[in-house]
C-alpha cells in the first residue's frame, strides 16, 4: 500500500474478483487508460472512507438486499451520498481549495460503476456537475411553464405523471402500457395504479394515481408510443436530461429534475387541509410507495377512497398556465 494525493492509502484493488468486474465493464465501454486510473484511484478512496475491500463492500450490499429493513436496504446508497458530501467540503492538502465539484461527481461516478458492476444501487437522483439551488421549490406556474415548454407529447405526459402522482423515477418506468391504455379506453379520466412496493413480494404493493391532466397528456402521447411494454421506456439519464433542456425553454433560471417533480407532489398534498381525518400525511407517502409499516398501512381506506381524497386535493397539482 503506498501514499496518493491527500494522504489517503491506495489498495492494490486489481486482485479483488468485483474490482474485475468493473475492469471489464469500462473495457467494453471505453477501454481508456485514463479512465480506468481515475476509476480505481476513487475506489480506492471509497473503501478506506468505508473500512472494507472491495468484495467486502459488496458482501455487505449482498446481505442487505435481502434484509426487510428499508432503511438497511439503503445502507450503500446512504454511504455513498455521506461520502459525496465530504468530499464536496474536502480541501486538498497539495492545492489548498476545495475539491472541485465535477472532480467529487466523477468519483461519485465510479464506485457507483463499481456497485453497477456487481449488484446494482437504486439511485433516483445522482449529483451532476451543476449545482442545484436546493432552495428552489417547484410551484404550479413553474409546472405550467415546464408543460408548455414541452415540444414532445412524451415529455409533456412524463412531467404530469410524475408531478401528479409523486412516484420515483424506478416505480414510474416501471408503469405498463396495458394498465394504463385498459383504464383509458374504459373512459376513466383517473387512472389508478397498484404497484409493487421496489422489486420484492414481500415488501408489500401501494396504490396511486395519475390526475386528468396527466391522463388527457396520456392520451395525447400513447398513440405516437413506439410499442416498448412499459409507458415510458426511458433511462434515468435522459429523463433529466430533457427535463433540463424544457427547464432552460421555459426560463426558470435553474434547473428542474425528476427529483424535484417528486417533490413538488409532496409539497403540494402535504400542505392541503382537507375536513377529512383520512386524508395525512402518511396517505401521501404510501402513494408516493413510501413503506409507512404495516400497523399504519392497515388503516388506509380503500382506494375507492383514496380516489375521493385525491380529486379532493388535486387542485394543487394542477399546472398555472400564463395568461396569452
Amino acid at each position: 500500500m503506498g501514499s496518493t494525493e491527500g494522504g489517503t492509502k491506495k489498495l492494490n484493488l486489481e486482485g479483488y474478483e468485483s474490482v474485475g468486474r468493473l475492469l471489464t465493464k469500462l473495457g467494453k465501454r471505453s477501454g481508456s487508460v485514463e479512465t480506468r486510473k481515475k476509476y480505481l484511484y476513487a475506489l480506492g478512496r471509497f473503501c478506506e472512507y468505508a473500512g472494507m475491500n472491495p468484495d467486502e463492500l459488496v458482501a455487505e450490499r449482498q446481505l442487505d438486499l435481502e434484509s426487510s429493513d428499508r432503511l438497511r436496504r439503503r445502507r450503500a446508497e446512504d454511504r455513498l451520498d455521506r461520502w459525496f458530501v465530504e468530499l464536496s467540503n474536502t480541501v486538498s492538502d497539495r492545492t489548498g481549495k476545495k475539491l472541485a465539484r465535477g472532480t467529487s461527481v466523477l468519483y461519485y461516478n465510479a464506485v457507483r460503476s463499481f456497485y453497477d458492476a456487481n449488484l446494482k444501487l437504486e439511485i433516483e437522483d445522482a449529483p451532476s456537475n451543476w449545482v442545484e439551488k436546493s432552495t428552489k421549490r417547484l410551484t404550479q406556474e413553474d409546472l405550467g411553464r415546464m408543460v408548455e415548454a414541452a415540444r414532445k407529447s412524451v415529455h409533456k405526459a412524463y412531467i404530469l405523471c410524475q408531478a401528479q402522482s409523486g412516484l420515483g423515477v424506478s416505480d414510474l418506468l416501471r408503469v405498463s402500457v396495458e394498465d394504463v391504455a385498459k383504464q383509458i379506453e374504459n373512459g376513466q379520466d383517473y387512472v389508478h395504479l397498484r404497484m409493487l412496493r421496489g422489486k420484492r413480494k414481500e415488501l408489500g404493493f401501494f396504490d396511486t394515481f395519475f390526475g386528468r391532466m396527466a391522463v388527457e397528456s396520456l392520451k395525447e402521447y400513447l398513440p405516437e408510443h413506439d410499442g416498448a411494454d412499459v409507458v415510458f421506456p426511458c433511462t434515468r439519464r435522459n429523463i433529466n436530461d430533457f427535463l433540463s433542456r424544457i427547464s432552460v425553454r421555459a426560463g426558470l433560471g435553474w434547473k428542474v429534475s425528476s427529483h424535484i417533480l417528486r417533490k413538488f407532489f409532496s409539497g403540494q398534498l402535504m400542505t392541503t387541509r382537507i375536513n377529512d381525518p383520512n386524508f395525512n400525511d402518511t396517505l401521501v407517502e404510501y402513494w408516493m410507495g413510501h413503506a409507512i409499516g404495516r400497523t399504519r398501512e392497515a388503516y388506509l381506506s380503500s382506494y375507492e377512497e383514496q380516489l375521493k381524497l385525491y380529486k379532493q386535493a388535486e387542485k394543487r397539482l394542477e399546472p398555472i398556465f400564463e395568461e396569452k
